[in-house]
């Protein structure tokens, strides 16, 4: 007597289905469903499991999650005016903005490659003062130079004296800014109780003077 033919794993598979497939037709249909998924060699934990997914909503496949979809138009531009303002933002720093402007979760990779989509790149900062040049401070250098002028002439002891606002090498050296252009930062002039260093130096000695004080040094 020949042995009786095995069903494949496809066979198997189609059998599974088709028994779970009459499990959820008779919830469907009001009728005893358990006693049906024991006639069909069914597990409750099985039956129970597809009962359940027929009462939700059936599952999407292929697309886009709209929930997913952080990386708007509009949160791009929101981080452009952020870098626009300041381009010493942090990819850490804008994640927290946008949630408290716009109410949006995204990380900071998500950041990171929306800015490099939008043509922006990480470069060494470079501090341009507001006052530098205007006519006001080029009219005291050029004063300045006419004086140092006239003591050199007479031989006279010259110690060259500055301070700088400790506080600004503090700040963060890097900043953003499209490929192509400079990552730039214009600080306004130090007022206040900031921590400077005043220092002194002669050409005959060297350095004169060198200590740190609170506040900008008045004449």
């Amino acid at each position: 007597m020949p042995s009786p033919i095995k069903p494949t794993n496809k066979q198997r598979q189609h059998e599974r289905a088709a028994s779970k497939a009459r499990v959820v037709r008779a919830y469907k249909d009001g009728e005893d469903w358990r006693e049906v998924a024991a006639h069909n060699d069914v597990p409750y934990s099985t039956a129970r499991r597809a009962v359940l997914s027929a009462d939700g909503d059936p599952k999407r496949h292929g697309g886009v999650c709209e929930a997913r979809v952080k990386m708007t138009v509009e949160v791009m531009g929101k981080l452009e005016e952020y870098l626009d303002e300041d381009c010493r933002h942090t990819c850490e720093q804008m994640p927290d903005r946008l949630r408290s402007d716009l109410g949006v979760t995204v990380s900071t990779s998500s950041v990171h490659r929306a800015l490099q989509g939008m043509v922006y790149s990480l470069k060494k900062l470079r501090i341009e003062k507001i006052t530098v040049n205007n006519t006001v401070n080029k009219d005291k250098r050029k004063e300045f130079v006419e004086k140092l002028e006239k003591h050199m002439s007479r031989g006279d002891m010259v110690v060259f004296q500055d301070e700088t606002n400790f506080n600004m090498y503090l700040l963060r050296n890097e900043g953003y800014s499209r490929v192509g252009e400079r990552a730039t930062v214009a600080p306004t002039p130090s007022q206040g109780a900031n921590l400077h260093v005043q220092g002194g130096v002669f050409s005959g000695t060297g350095i004169v003077l060198m200590r740190p004080h609170a506040g900008s040094m008045t004449k």
